[in-house]
Formats: C-alpha cells, sequence, structure tokens
C-alpha cells in the first residue's frame, strides 16, 4: 500500500464534509474556549502578575505626567529596596502564570488534535472531544516537557553548529570574500534545513499521545514513524502553502485599499479646509470597516484551513502508523459508516492499493458446485460442502 498526499488530502475533505456539526464551528469554538481560558487565568492570577502591576504603575505615573526615565529610574529603586525577595517574586509569579496558561493551552491543542483524527478515521466527534486531554493531564504534561527538552538540546546544538560555520566564514572573508560568503550561505542553508528536521521530529507524539502513549514512549512512536517520511510530511505541510499565500494576499490588498481610502478621503478632506471632528470620524469610519472585511476574510480561512491541514496531519499519522483509515474495531458513537471504496491510496491506475483487512470488498455468496452425472466430486458428498460466505475482513 503506497503513500498518495493527494488521495491522502482528498479522503480528509470528504470525512469534513461529512462531518457533524462542521468542524468550521469546532474550530472556532476551540479558539474561543482557548482564548477565554488563558484570560480567566490571567484574571484569577493577577495577584502574582507583578510584572503586570509594575508596567501598569510605569504607566499611572507617565499619564500623571511624570517623565518616563524618571518613572523608570523611581520603579526601580523600588525594586532594589525590596531586594531579591521582591525581585523573586516578580521572577515565581510570571513563571507560574506562564506555565498555567502552557499547560491550560497545551490541553486544549491536544484535545483538538484528538477531535481531528477523530475526524480523519470517520468518526463523527462531538465538542466534548475537545476536552478528552484533561483526563490524562499528567501524561500530556510529561510528554510536552520531555519534547521541549530534546528540541532545546538539538537546537543548541544545531546553534553551536551553526557559529562555528560562522565564525569560519568570517575568517575566509580576509583571503576571499566569494569563500568566506559561500560558508557563511552554506551554514544558513544548513541551519535552516536542521530547524525544519528538528520541527517535523516529534510532530507526530501528540497523536501517539491520544493513542495511550505518553512521555518517552510518544516521543519514540514519532521518531520511529517519521524515519524516512521527513520528506512526505514537509511536501504534505508545503501543499497548504497556497491558502497562506491567499491570506497574505487579503491582507495585502486590504491595507492597500486602506492607504487608497485614507488618501483620498483624507486628502479631500484636508484640501477642503480645516478638519472637523465629524470628518475625522468618517476616516476612522471607513478605516475600521475595511479592517474588519479583511479580519472577517482571514478568519474564515483559517477556521477552513486549520481543520484540514490537522486532519491531514493525522491521517498521516496514521497511515504510517498502520491505520490508513477509521478505526473500526473501536467504533466511536455515531462513527462513519461511508464507503471507502473510492479511495485509492496507491496512485496506480487500474490499482486500488488496498491491503488485505477493513478495506476489501465484500464479495457475493457463490452457489456450490453441482457434480456432473449426479455423482460427486473428489469424493465429497455436495450436500456436506457449504457454500462459501461473504469474506468479511479481518480486524
Amino acid at each position: 500500500m503506497e503513500y498518495n498526499r493527494a488521495q491522502l488530502k482528498q479522503s480528509v475533505k470528504e470525512q469534513i464534509k461529512s462531518t457533524r456539526p462542521r468542524p468550521l464551528w469546532i474550530t472556532l469554538l476551540f479558539l474561543v474556549v482557548t482564548a477565554a481560558g488563558g484570560w480567566v487565568i490571567s484574571l484569577l492570577m493577577s495577584s502574582l502578575n507583578w510584572s503586570g502591576a509594575i508596567a501598569n504603575y510605569f504607566l499611572q505615573l507617565t499619564v500623571q505626567g511624570v517623565e518616563a526615565e524618571e518613572a523608570a529610574e523611581y520603579i526601580l529603586q523600588i525594586i532594589l529596596r525590596n531586594g531579591a525577595e521582591m525581585i523573586s517574586l516578580i521572577i515565581l509569579g510570571s513563571l507560574l502564570i506562564a506555565f498555567v496558561t502552557y499547560l491550560w493551552e497545551s490541553l486544549m491543542g491536544v484535545g483538538y488534535k484528538g477531535y481531528c483524527l477523530d475526524v480523519a478515521r470517520g468518526r463523527q466527534p462531538g465538542v466534548g472531544r475537545l476536552f478528552q486531554a484533561f483526563p490524562r493531564i499528567g501524561g500530556v504534561l510529561l510528554t510536552r516537557i520531555l519534547t521541549w527538552v530534546f528540541t532545546f538540546l538539538w537546537s543548541l546544538l544545531f546553534l553551536l553548529g551553526f557559529l562555528v560555520v560562522l565564525f569560519i566564514g568570517l575568517a575566509l572573508v580576509s583571503v576571499s570574500s566569494l569563500l568566506g560568503g559561500l560558508v557563511i550561505f552554506a551554514g544558513i542553508v544548513a541551519y535552516a534545513v536542521a530547524a525544519i528536521w528538528l520541527s517535523l521530529r516529534y510532530s507526530l507524539a501528540d497523536y501517539a499521545l491520544l493513542d495511550g502513549a505518553s512521555g518517552l514512549e510518544a516521543i519514540r512512536t514519532s521518531k520511529q514513524l517519521m524515519r524516512g517520511n521527513y520528506r512526505r510530511l514537509f511536501v504534505l505541510r508545503l501543499s497548504f502553502i497556497g491558502w497562506y499565500l491567499l491570506m497574505f494576499a487579503v491582507a495585502l490588498v486590504g491595507a492597500i485599499l486602506m492607504g487608497i481610502l485614507m488618501v483620498t478621503v483624507g486628502g479631500g478632506l484636508i484640501a477642503g479646509g480645516a478638519v472637523e471632528v465629524a470628518d475625522f470620524m468618517v476616516i476612522l469610519g471607513v478605516f475600521w470597516v475595511v479592517l474588519l472585511i479583511v479580519a472577517l476574510a482571514e478568519v474564515i480561512i483559517s477556521l477552513w484551513l486549520t481543520p484540514y491541514l490537522t486532519a491531514s496531519e493525522a491521517r498521516f499519522y496514521d497511515f504510517f502508523r498502520g491505520n490508513a483509515a477509521p478505526r473500526l474495531d473501536e467504533p466511536a458513537s455515531g462513527a462513519y459508516t461511508g464507503d471507502y471504496s473510492s479511495y485509492s491510496w496507491s496512485g496506480q491506475p487500474g490499482q486500488s492499493g488496498r491491503s488485505e483487512g477493513w478495506d476489501q470488498p465484500q464479495q457475493e455468496p457463490r452457489e456450490p458446485e453441482q457434480p456432473q452425472d449426479g455423482g460427486t466430486q473428489g469424493g465429497e458428498d455436495p450436500g456436506d460442502t457449504p457454500p462459501s460466505g461473504p469474506s468479511y475482513p479481518k480486524y
């Protein structure tokens, strides 16, 4: 069974179209709940946000007419007067808020990936699937911490290698500017390739986590599945670049329109004489209307692209894990029971490319062969030989 990116993406689009409620609305809910949860965490832990309190105090001083340099010097004196205790409270409070916020976003992110994994497997996941990671908070936290540690260590190694190459290139510039420039350019390219490799190395760990693994086991699963498949996953992600270019084009067109309208309307009002408050409100209103239209278009595209990309990555994980289709041995409530016979993973004409198992078509029952001249075949009575029934898949 060969991997075919186009067929994978096509099957994911079909699953998205058949999923109810639509993934677009679930994605919107996910973004709203995640943002609202982060705001609630910041509100509840505001007493620990010493850095935020200091920033607000600085703004109050500047609003009251105190010079920025004087306000900063006054606040610094307060911090130094209280010594290491206050500095420790500022650091610990900020770290605690960042940790709780990161944990909340991680749980919601893994839950959303789990929702998209169910979509890719042909199920009908409900809203509750967004919160499926909360019962496994320990496994999620352990996996994320270990992933961060390994990523940091690899990044440090790549950075040291890049600095060595950069130092060599700068040393060669004095001998040959062309040679030194080529060495520096090669180092930049190598560092970029290493960064892409690192971003892909642990990218499937969350899906392994959703299938029961955690910690080092989930990380090892991701490494094993990515072995020999870095290019495939990179190309899969790169194939969505058209959507990002569309979002960039929408933002660019919006910026151009805002510039034209501001120049036209503003220039016309200024040319007519003194600008009144009403004229200024007209300019501001035009600016906000265009901005809202652009923002709405960006949100709509993002709400379609996010589940499409995530479910495609989930199907990629399933394919190389050996689950190229919905796991019908453990159906979820309301699992999709559509026909997958039209999907071909081999990409070869006239071949389905499906392995034996879930996706083998059922055969029609065949009548038992009748012996010639009323006799028996092979010394057996035809009445003792049952007809061959449908060929059911093996789970």
